[in-house]
């Protein structure tokens, strides 16, 4: 075995390094090659609706739906905000994409997450499969959507351990029956970096079909925001997107409330206030998981990456140690100081995480080696990392009433 790193996600707690780019994002994309400008299977980067243009996609019968994705993904993230971009054949369904090919072993996601080296944090999905494919409907989705919500579960995990770039999948609710009561329950999964969006900005039936759903608005917020924060934050305003529907109806009109309740991600309205917003933020993953919500999840994916670039200075260096072969206390608490510092510096003074204002020494973070293991023969170091999470005003409540002495 290499020389390396193991970090393991602790769960059932919650009761110089450069900055990590939090918001780039990839596109995985049933498409068209274009001649000589877009080519399938090949990762491409982007930094707006110009460089689109320059791939040659276009509002058309090839490329249409990845085009008004992208434009939507743009309209929320902003012009300039990076993103990958891989076309697949539309012979391919999205299970494919994280699945190893059956002659090559390869799988698709992998090869596009590695082209960025290590950049992407999140993928999205965009099907626009060929005139050929039948949607079979399974439990209200199209049945390739629980095929690719297991495989791209499988390949997160794989890809998070093996490469230590932790990666969330945020998926389409293909072709949604419009029955909620067809929806299983994604409290009882356990897949804590897949999420399922419902809902687009455009009508399911017209001249041509729409079976998409608008993952791709959801990624656009997330882009344009702290790892910490909500996308359906109402602070941070609408949702760009001046049009929402589930199936045929308007959001509005949408008992949406019980397509949250089963774990989906949606879009909703707030009383008086204009406009379009995310419902929540919830991962196919009971509410008991502490990455349960993608806010949980990307922030201990950024602790994640920050604790790999600094530990891995200190891959085979050596180290005193003490007469029982345990590592010496002054190097032990050097790398604790470093990992508490970094992550710090990159995150709780960012405001992502939460630090005891009464305490003027806490970090948000808090780095603690093993001191009692025999370092001098296995040569292995271990430490826990914690870090303390934000809190969020999911449910508010408020009593009002008369009170003539106000007190």
């Amino acid at each position: 075995m290499l020389p390396g790193i193991k970090i393991t996600f602790d769960n059932g707690n919650i009761g110089t390094v450069v900055s990590t780019a939090d918001g780039i994002f990839g596109f995985i994309a049933s498409a068209v090659a274009v001649v000589d400008k877009f080519a399938l299977n090949t990762p491409y980067s982007v930094r707006g609706m110009v460089d689109v243009a320059k791939l040659g996609i276009l509002p058309d019968v090839n490329n249409g739906v990845l085009y008004k994705k992208l434009k939507e993904y743009y309209a929320e993230a902003g012009e300039g905000t990076k993103v990958w971009l891989m076309g697949r054949a539309k012979t391919e369904t999205p299970s494919e994409w994280f699945t190893p090919d059956g002659v090559t072993g390869i799988i698709p996601a992998k090869t596009f997450v590695d082209a960025s080296n290590g950049e992407i944090s999140l993928l999205m999905t965009s099907f626009d499969p060929d005139g050929l494919y039948v949607v079979a409907l399974v439990t209200g989705l199209d049945a390739d959507v629980w095929l690719a919500k297991a495989a791209a579960q499988t390949f997160c995990e794989d890809y998070t351990e093996n490469q230590y770039s932790p990666l969330i999948v945020i998926l389409e609710g293909y072709a949604f029956s419009g029955t909620t009561a067809d929806l299983p329950s994604l409290l009882e999964s356990t897949d804590n970096r897949v999420g399922i969006f419902i809902g687009d900005s455009a009508k399911q039936t017209g001249d041509v079909t729409n079976n998409n759903q608008a993952n791709h608005i959801l990624g656009g917020r997330l882009a344009n925001i702290g790892v910490e924060e909500n996308a359906g934050k109402v602070k941070l305003g609408e949702l760009a997107t001046t049009t929402a529907f589930i199936v045929d109806e308007p959001v509005e009109a949408v008992d949406v409330e019980s397509i949250h309740d089963k774990g989906y991600i949606t879009f909703r309205t707030h009383v008086r206030r204009a406009g379009y917003y995310i419902s929540d933020d919830p991962l196919a993953t009971g509410l008991d998981d502490d990455y349960h919500y993608i806010t949980r999840r990307r922030t201990i994916d950024k602790a994640y990456r920050i604790a790999h670039n600094v530990a891995s200075r200190e891959i085979l260096n050596d180290f005193d140690v003490t007469n029982a072969g345990t590592v010496s206390p002054i190097y032990a608490r050097s790398v604790e100081a470093a990992l508490e510092q970094e992550i710090y510096n990159q995150m709780t003074q960012q405001g992502e995480l939460s630090a005891d204002s009464t305490n003027k020494d806490d970090l948000g973070v808090k780095a603690k080696f093993n001191t009692t293991i025999n370092v001098a023969q296995t040569s292995r170091l271990e430490l826990s990392l914690k870090v303390r999470p934000k809190g969020y005003a999911r449910w508010i409540e408020i009593t009002l009433g008369y009170d003539v002495s106000l007190n």
